[in-house]
């Protein structure tokens, strides 16, 4: 069985208890965990852009096509009015699905009951699975990793093979030499297919020749290159035998691998005026989801809801293999959150090679963490005013080298609209159902030097 995005669902299902004819098994960005990280939710933040595959998928008998969402800002679209009241407008509220959803905004049993990962590691298959994810896969991000880790923590790390591509989600399935502005050594798509998938699948299914794949093979999307491990991620949090390195938040918006004074940043983080994800006019079909994932993030930096943190310019190679981790320190005017953090490549002001790519600002991992869930994503409790909290989250797996004359960036902000909802920032029991007057401002702090000194775990590894 081979198959992409809800198809790679479909895999990992007969992967469970699979039928004695399943011989091998290439699951490609599949929809793993739909609340944890892949198409409904990003802990807990409501993923806006799915709701027109909602309607798509759930509207018509057949092929249907998306109610229209307004005008063609969804940014406007989607900042006068919350999801739930949207759905209203628009006749959603008549989808069981979207209904099932707005019914268990929490992960509870309804979301944790069909989490792939969680099913496959207590119920393990012996099928050899080679299992893929795009390093930018704008959909499903969680999936393929997870499930191979998990799967690798349960001993079965024998039949179980994972491929990490630049790759946007399900691009494997299209020509891979380039993603957005930047271009690849060759046609890495067609690379997996067929130096990975076809003899794979011809050792098990044509009695082929034994193939050695390695453990993993991670594209590195600074060196543009296949690089092969026998055992991957390099450095995690726990588990793996390096461990992460801070990197922190300092004063005058410094970043670097040292403690700084003990200090805050503050920002107003404001529900009528988010941080776009892309910049307007923004509408879920204008050709950029695909690749939005590597756009120039400069296009946020210098908004004075958007804190940018900045390394000095690199004198020696700094190389990440493996499984970064958010650690920030903060404390609002408000009783709910979110909380964005971005780990940048800054391109040095002058590229010879690529004049448009000098200042370029790439993030290598971003994810968001609604703030309600910092001490249980089951039983989310409001954020005490005025007081630091933690809020500790995974970020997405990385392979890349930060190279001399670039710089590090790490940038945190409240929102990333309108791809995800927005946090009315008042506690309430469910924002899907948020009210006009539970969106308000907040002005949030983070925190800096000493016992909460905010940063960035990064898996550091030694560059060749």
């Amino acid at each position: 069985m081979i198959g992409s995005s809800y198809e790679g669902f479909t895999v990992v299902m007969a992967l469970l208890h699979p039928h004695p004819a399943l011989k091998v098994a290439a699951p490609q960005s599949p929809m793993i965990d739909g609340w944890m990280g892949d198409d409904w939710f990003h802990y807990g933040a409501f993923r806006l852009t799915n709701i027109g595959w909602l309607g798509g998928q759930t509207g018509y008998k057949g092929a249907g096509k998306a109610p229209p969402s307004g005008g063609y800002d969804d940014y406007d679209n989607f900042r006068k009015i919350s999801a739930g009241d949207w759905a209203k407008k628009s006749g959603y509220d008549q989808l069981p699905y979207w209904n099932r959803m707005v019914q268990h905004p929490a992960y509870d049993e309804f979301w944790s009951g069909q989490a792939l990962d969680t099913l496959l590691a207590a119920s393990p298959s012996n099928v050899p699975t080679l299992w893929e994810q795009g390093l930018w896969d704008q959909e499903d991000m969680w999936g393929a990793i997870h499930s191979y880790e998990t799967l690798v923590k349960a001993g079965h790390a024998s039949n179980n093979y994972i491929v990490m591509g630049p790759w946007r989600h399900s691009q494997i399935n299209r020509e891979g030499r380039s993603l957005g502005p930047f271009n690849w050594n060759g046609d890495t798509a067609a690379q997996y297919r067929e130096d990975m998938v076809l003899p794979f699948f011809n050792q098990y299914l044509k009695d082929g020749p034994a193939v050695t794949l390695p453990a993993a093979a991670i594209y590195n999307t600074a060196e543009n290159h296949w690089d092969h491990f026998n055992k991957w991620p390099l450095a995690c949090e726990t588990g793996c035998e390096t461990p992460l390195t801070p990197i922190y938040l300092q004063g005058d918006k410094g970043l670097g691998f040292e403690k700084a004074a003990s200090g805050d940043d503050s920002y107003v983080s404001d529900p009528a005026n988010p941080v776009p994800h892309l910049p307007r006019p923004v509408n879920f079909d204008d050709g950029r989801w695909g690749d939005w994932l590597v756009q120039d993030q400069r296009s946020v930096d210098g908004r004075p809801d958007v804190m940018s943190y900045t390394s000095p310019v690199l004198t020696k190679t700094v190389k990440v293999s493996g499984v970064p981790m958010a650690d920030i320190f903060a404390k609002t005017t408000g009783t709910d959150g979110d909380f964005v953090v971005k780990l940048i490549d800054v391109y040095p002001d002058e590229v010879a090679s690529n004049t448009k790519m000098g200042g370029y600002q790439l993030a290598i991992s971003l994810d968001i963490f609604r703030g309600r869930y910092r001490k249980s994503f089951s039983n989310p409790t409001a954020i005490p005013t005025g007081k630091v909290q933690e809020y500790k989250f995974r970020l997405p797996a990385v392979n890349h080298e930060f190279l001399p004359g670039h710089r590090i960036m790490v940038q945190v902000q409240s929102s990333l609209f309108p791809l995800y909802d927005r946090n009315p920032q008042t506690f309430v029991p469910n924002i899907f159902l948020a009210k006009p007057g539970d969106y308000k401002k907040a002005t949030v702090s983070i925190e800096h030097g000493g016992a909460t000194a905010s940063a960035v775990l990064l898996p550091v590894v030694p560059a060749e």
